[in-house]
């Protein structure tokens, strides 16, 4: 069993084409983050690439933001599903959405999946996004 409370380390962060079999290290071979999942019930998750540098021009902020997740809500575990209700996201169509991630835990690594879904760096097909967390002491 998994004990969710507490602070989690990113580990690891892509995506795998469904049809090619693909993968795109979108955030980067050594991405930045954590989520934190307190026993309130609140989520608060934030990912970075591992290739982000102060912005030095207008279009930078732009590209920030395509290199970053973040989003906080209500969490409840459905099973091997890991269910938030978003209240607040770097992307605002999140917000009154319902996050879905299937989980997996080997007494240290929790393994996180999403359902398949479109992604731009993929036209036409639909990739998982995977996301591997260990547990700050």
């Amino acid at each position: 069993m998994v004990d969710f409370i507490g602070t989690w380390r990113l580990v690891s962060s892509y995506f795998v084409a469904q049809e090619s079999g693909d993968r795109l290290d979108v955030l980067g071979a050594e991405p930045f983050g954590y989520a934190v999942f307190e026993s309130t019930g609140r989520l608060i998750s934030l990912l970075t690439s591992d290739a982000r540098t102060r912005a030095a021009s207008g279009a930078d902020p732009a590209a920030l933001h395509k290199s970053m997740i973040a989003y906080t809500g209500r969490w409840s575990i459905d099973g091997d599903k890991i269910v938030t209700l978003v209240d607040g996201a770097w992307d605002p169509s999140w917000v009154g959405t319902e996050q879905v991630r299937y989980f997996t835990f080997d007494g240290r690594t929790l393994s996180v999946r999403s359902a398949p879904f479109g992604h731009p760096s993929f036209p036409g097909q639909e990739v998982i996004g995977y996301v591997d967390w260990e547990k700050e002491a």
